[in-house]
């Protein structure tokens, strides 16, 4: 099973995967909390 790849927090091992965001080219599967948290973010991705 894959886990959360977070790029901004990389040792999150959560399997629950909410959906995957594009990064460089990179399909990252992302878990509920750790979206819940990015989706927050003024980050830029």
């Amino acid at each position: 099973m894959e886990h959360c790849k977070n790029p901004w927090k990389d040792e999150c091992k959560s399997e629950n995967i909410k959906l995957y965001i594009q990064m460089k080219g990179e399909n990252l599967p992302i878990c509920q909390q750790c979206w819940n948290k990015i989706a927050d973010q003024e980050e830029e991705w």
